[in-house]
């Protein structure tokens, strides 16, 4: 299983912090580190101020040369062009379209598009899947946009392998993920934190989140789920 640990916005602005789940996430079996661009109240209409948890350019050439160092290699969802411009001068390895960008972003999904580069993309509306059925550059995530996501609102079964890839999940626990690993799915994004009890109003993607202990479990599961009537590899002399 491809696990992709999304640490954005649990970082709570502080990048040491940011380093340190980035670490974590290392030790915990992920594959790669999800961060996400955006202006601090972009997104927000309660009020709350986010201006807190924006990161700049500096601050993600330094996030994605902590990764480098050890050895993960971390990505981040742009949500706006001169962000996307960003990921492009940086060459990180993967880009990211949210389930959001669809509606709110079309022009800034083409461009991504038409990178060539490999990609991410989360879909919620199911009938756009077939959009990106021939792409190869495409990685295509089954997406509940909701936080947290009831288990019973996960419609998740073995017909969704011939449509996507792997599941981007925002319910809490690893039930969904193992379950996703059991179907054959080879991807999954999850937030990460280092504990739920971090919950604050403007960084409600705690709720949703694994911990270190959880990821530890998501992995090793999986990669037990994926041996389960697996033919030993033979060495041919």
């Amino acid at each position: 299983m491809f696990i992709v640990s999304e640490i954005f916005p649990q970082h709570s602005g502080d990048l040491n912090l940011a380093e340190t789940l980035i670490l974590q996430s290392k030790m915990g079996g992920a594959s790669a580190v999800k961060l996400q661009l955006y202006k601090g109240n972009q997104f927000s209409n309660d009020g709350f101020c986010r201006n807190y948890i924006e990161l700049d350019k500096k601050g993600l050439k330094r996030l994605v040369d902590f990764g480098n160092n050890i050895n993960i290699p971390v990505f981040a969802t742009a949500f706006d062009n001169t962000r996307l411009d960003w990921v492009l001068d940086l060459n990180l390895p993967y880009l990211k379209i949210a389930s959001r960008m669809h509606k709110e972003s079309p022009e800034l999904v083409e461009r991504i598009v038409e990178t060539k580069k490999p990609f991410f993309v989360s879909i919620a509306d199911h009938s756009i899947v077939k959009d990106f059925s021939s792409n190869k550059n495409a990685i295509k995530l089954d997406c509940v946009s909701k936080y947290p996501t009831l288990l019973e609102e996960w419609k998740m079964n073995s017909s969704k392998k011939l449509l996507f890839d792997g599941i981007s999940d925002h319910s809490s626990g690893i039930s969904a993920g193992l379950f996703a690993a059991s179907l054959g799915f080879k991807y999954i994004e999850k937030h990460f934190t280092l504990s739920r009890n971090l919950q604050k109003s403007t960084e409600k993607a705690h709720i949703g989140a694994m911990d270190f202990e959880e990821l530890l479990k998501l992995k090793r599961l999986s990669t037990e789920i994926e041996l389960l009537g697996s033919d030993p590899v033979k060495i041919l002399s």
